[in-house]
């Protein structure tokens, strides 16, 4: 394979020390003289120790350049408290006021307008976050620009490229100027909507025009980015990536997404391929405000219709879709913790040639790290170049005091992530845990492994389950059930004795000892979780309930989330964890069977 990287070492020469102290005394120092003069820095009662301890003058940046970088990160250190979203809250809720005026969020976390305004998929249940996104010079911007040239990676052979994305917008906000007129359209969106508007030029305001354009190495024309009906956006990137015989790389964000879209091929098959053959756009739901791009993006083939009739639908085939595409060779998407179910699923259609790579671990508040080694789907490597990235202990008390440096964190061990981003967060408790796996030996740059949300989490008794012990006691346990595509877990209470519910998806047939899975798991979470064990044994957590869901449940979980929740098509997560009453309602009408 080419290219790859060199052997992570597991501890840093003084040279990469004095390296990596020097990257982030720069990056800091940046943020600091950049994001003094906003409102949130001057007004916000996270920051009033920090700002006396910089003697900062009226206009709130005077001195910050006369201070050295050592000595203005010693500030920071002693005087910036842990952050969380709350503490941002009232002051991004400008954003949303009626009417919003250009006065009241100019300059709000960084200096001018947002470009656009990244939500949250509310993956937990809970209600979405919202984090403006501003425009930054080039050196500030090198971990999202190599997120995206490795979502887009060019071709040798006129190659194209399916990216699975959505340009959906939630709403648009428009700050009005002292005449009263909109001063901008500033989109509310995903972070990768947003990061396509501007790596595409897409302005929100353009969106008409924007949707009869075809970007030359994507396989399908933008009109399919805008339309929000989850299983009509599968089908129609599913058209145009079929009609493509040279498609080299399917990029879908998370693997789960990868795995309707394969579904999507699989049960709709002979309608995609007479699309093809007649040049028909077919009337399907919620692509009305786009059929006339759509149609004329999409030209009868004929040669290519019959070229994959001879080919044929083959599921029972491991490898397939490469009879469908001879050039695919990757698919992109992150395949990492909870993500890592459906791979064996996305492996029977792909064969073992075409290669499953992470890309980043993103969020919507920063990209903190990119994919260290194609090999490896759960090995990152931190950028550092956008943001200040910090390391809290999870086995240390959660204060800032106890934050850990790029420079000075240890292999092996388990960090929550902690972020002082561009965009005007001040150490951010990102919520995120990782674990050290080394260092690239080139830069120093600590290379992570995504462990699990810090919060995400079941308890009924004393007990704590963590969404990586659960991830685990299915992974124990996934050959009693035949193979397990994707599960999430809940409490279940219709017994005397509380207990867990795992609510599962087969890849295929059960297994022929499935009725075995409930004690199976009983075991292995009493194996990982000493509390478990403790709390099962005198009789406050019964033996675990396993409800096996219909085929393509956790598909139309997504839609129906993208449908009534006002989410958006392509990323859409489900969490491990499910409290929501009305997640859980949804999801138990699905049941086909109890094991």
């Amino acid at each position: 394979m080419d290219d790859l990287p060199p052997t992570p070492i597991t501890s840093l020469t003084p040279e990469l020390v004095q390296r990596l102290r020097e990257q982030a005394m720069d990056v800091l120092s940046y943020l600091v003289t950049t994001n003094s003069v906003t409102t949130y820095f001057k007004e916000s009662d996270v920051l009033p120790q920090f700002r006396a301890a910089l003697h900062l003058t009226h206009d709130g940046h005077t001195g910050i350049m006369d201070y050295p970088p050592k000595e203005l990160f010693d500030i920071y250190h002693n005087n910036v408290g842990l952050s969380v979203y709350k503490d941002y809250l009232p002051t991004i809720a400008r954003f949303f006021e009626h009417p919003c005026n250009k006065f009241s969020v100019e300059n709000l976390m960084a200096p001018g307008l947002p470009v656009f305004i990244a939500h949250s998929s509310g993956t937990s249940g809970g209600a979405a976050k919202y984090f403006p996104k501003y425009r930054h010079p080039e050196h500030m911007s090198r971990a999202m620009a190599e997120t995206l040239r490795m979502a887009n990676p060019p071709s040798n052979n006129a190659g194209k490229n399916c990216i699975v994305f959505s340009l959906a917008c939630r709403q648009v906000v428009t700050p009005l100027d002292e005449d009263g007129d909109i001063a901008k359209h500033i989109p509310v969106c995903l972070l990768t909507s947003g990061m396509g508007r501007i790596e595409n030029n897409l302005p929100v305001e353009e969106d008409a025009s924007s949707a009869a354009l075809k970007i030359p190495n994507f396989s399908s024309p933008i009109a399919v980015s805008f339309i929000s009906n989850y299983k009509s956006f599968l089908f129609m990137h599913a058209l145009f990536a079929l009609l493509e015989p040279k498609l080299e790389t399917i990029n879908t964000v998370f693997t789960t997404s990868c795995r309707d879209l394969c579904r999507t091929i699989d049960d709709h098959w002979e309608d995609l391929v007479h699309c093809i053959e007649t040049g028909v756009i077919p009337d399907i739901d919620g692509i009305e405000h786009v059929k006339d791009n759509l149609q004329r993006s999409l030209q009868s083939s004929p040669e290519r219709a019959e070229e994959l009739r001879r080919i044929e639908k083959s599921t029972h085939t491991i490898g397939w879709f490469k009879r469908v595409w001879p050039q695919l060779r990757a698919i992109l998407a992150n395949a990492s913790g909870p993500f890592s179910t459906v791979i064996p699923e996305i492996r029977h259609y792909i064969g073992p040639d075409v290669s499953i790579q992470s890309v980043a671990i993103a969020s919507s508040e920063a990209y903190l790290a990119v994919a260290y080694d194609p090999r490896d789907l759960n090995l990152y490597k931190v950028i550092g170049s956008d943001d200040v990235v910090e390391f809290l202990p999870v086995d240390q008390p959660e204060e800032s005091q106890y934050l850990a440096q790029s420079w000075n964190v240890k292999s092996g061990r388990k960090y929550e992530v902690v972020l002082t981003t561009r965009d005007g967060f001040w150490r951010y408790r990102l919520g995120d845990v990782v674990e050290i796996a080394g260092f690239d030996p080139r830069d120093g740059q600590p290379l992570v492994r995504y462990i699990e949300r810090r919060s995400m989490h079941i308890r009924l008794a004393n007990e704590v389950t963590t969404e990586t012990q659960l991830h685990d006691v299915v992974d124990a346990t996934s050959d009693l059930f035949g193979g397990v595509s994707e599960f999430c877990v809940t409490a279940d209470y219709r017994q005397a004795v509380a207990r867990y519910a795992f609510l599962v998806e087969l890849q295929g047939d059960p297994g022929a000892n499935i009725s075995a899975a409930p004690a199976a798991l009983h075991g292995q979470l009493q194996k990982n979780n000493e509390n478990y064990l403790k709390d099962s044994r005198v009789g406050k957590i019964g033996v675990p309930c396993v409800r096996v869901v219909r085929p393509g449940t956790f598909g139309d979980f997504r839609e129906w989330k993208v449908r009534t929740k006002g989410g958006a098509s392509g990323q859409i997560k489900v969490p491990i964890v499910i409290w929501s009453e009305t997640d859980r309602a949804w999801l138990e009408a699905r049941v086909a069977y109890d094991i």
